[in-house]
């Protein structure tokens, strides 16, 4: 075993050891540490703050930057549990789900299920809580480090789920499981490549936004929901909320404005929770805006 592979298993092996009580205060220190220091996280999370807040004050974009630092902070510290602790076993009843009837009706069809989600608090606990409840499969992006990535594809398995590639042959795969009836779970806030990708407002900031789901629902005609992932407060566990059943409209640009609407709702139940980190807005007609 390489320095490199032990280092990460043994890692994640403690963190897996962890309480989620202890990971909370664990990431109340190292939020609060990254927030007092200079830092890509710390640059990234206040622009994109601004640009989607305008109307706040700056006390305001601060205070909530520190808390999406700490948000973002337990987030990692979350990976022992999610990638070692949960995948496998039975659902804990620190995990609570709501409007979870409107999936499984969908899901009793033939038409395909999309279920879409923004990265808010923990999506490795959504994935999880869905492989174990309907027929899905996910797109996956490889992850650089190969040692990281093969723990991440061995969690995904173990919870039930069936991963795709990131790419027209994934999405080739996608396309037959829904017209098969089976479900089909994207985290849809990413920021596409130029030609898969359409601009839409985002929080009232033009942005580079995902047409997959618009698209294989034209193609499908799919029943659609959102789905969110939110982290208790104090390491009390999570909330998983699935929306009653979408109308998706039938042109992309319309599509698009309608899932980024919702992804705004979704956000705005825990605004600190998103990943602010992502550089969202690129893309955009603005390259410069992070530099």
């Amino acid at each position: 075993m390489s320095l490199n592979k032990a280092f990460i298993y043994i890692f994640l092996r403690l963190l897996s050891k962890l309480s989620l009580q202890s990971i909370n205060k664990l990431g109340m220190v190292l939020g609060s540490i990254l927030n007092l220091t200079p830092n890509r996280h710390k640059k990234i999370t206040l622009i994109n703050l601004r640009l989607a807040f305008p109307k706040l004050e700056e006390e305001e974009i601060i205070s909530l930057c520190k808390k999406s630092l700490i948000e973002t902070s337990i987030t990692l510290l979350e990976s022992g549990y999610v990638w070692m602790k949960l995948p496998g076993s039975n659902l804990p009843m620190s995990i609570q789900t709501r409007g979870f009837e409107h999936i499984l009706k969908s899901a009793e069809g033939t038409q395909g299920l999309i279920v879409f989600t923004p990265h808010q608090a923990n999506i490795e606990v959504l994935i999880n809580y869905l492989g174990q409840q309907i027929d899905c499969c996910v797109p996956y992006s490889e992850i650089k480090n190969k040692y990281l990535n093969s723990y991440v594809k061995n969690a995904r398995a173990k919870m039930g789920v069936r991963m795709v590639e990131d790419d027209i042959s994934g999405v080739k795969v996608l396309l037959k499981n829904l017209k098969e009836g089976r479900a089909v779970a994207i985290a849809s806030d990413q920021v596409p490549e130029l030609s898969g990708g359409e601009l839409s407002k985002f929080f009232e900031q033009d942005c580079l936004s995902m047409t997959l789901i618009s698209k294989l629902h034209q193609k499908t005609n799919a029943k659609i929901h959102s789905m969110v992932c939110i982290r208790e407060a104090n390491g009390k566990g999570f909330k998983l909320i699935f929306s009653p059943q979408l109308n998706m409209p039938p042109t992309t640009k319309e599509g698009v404005d309608t899932m980024n609407k919702e992804l705004e709702k979704c956000i705005m139940l825990a605004p600190e929770q998103y990943a602010w980190e992502y550089k969202k807005y690129r893309r955009a007609g603005n390259e410069n805006i992070y530099n």
